[in-house]
């Protein structure tokens, strides 16, 4: 799939779901230019794991602002499904190392508090 005809589906999400001519939309149009609140982030991203059959990260849904943000995520969330890299499963491995290395350092706090 190309970058093209993603960006041609996100937009054409994006037109959708807030209801404006696809034309109205570009690749630099932003979450903010739409009038978008949170609840509308949400929904959106739903809607466009929907269109392209996969499940967007929330690192990745933070990393979202508008419509390149999300064509350049859902580029890469479908080119790492193409390489058979289940994304989801690696940013759980990255949230339990990350949570490991915070108890370890709390931990290691109490352990060195003369106070406990």
């Amino acid at each position: 799939m190309t970058d093209r005809s993603i960006e041609e589906r996100v937009i054409k999400v994006f037109a959708d779901f807030k209801k404006v001519a696809h034309d109205e939309i570009t690749k630099d149009t932003t979450f903010e230019e739409l009038g978008f609140d949170s609840l509308d982030g949400l929904n959106l991203v739903f809607e466009l794991e929907e269109e392209f059959d996969l499940t967007i990260p929330d690192d990745r849904v933070a990393e979202m602002k508008g419509v390149r943000q999300a064509v350049e995520g859902i580029s890469a969330l479908l080119e790492a499904k193409d390489k058979g890299i289940d994304v989801n499963a690696e940013a759980v491995k990255a949230f339990k190392e990350q949570q490991a290395g915070k108890t370890a350092d709390v931990n290691s706090a109490v352990e060195e508090d003369p106070a406990s």
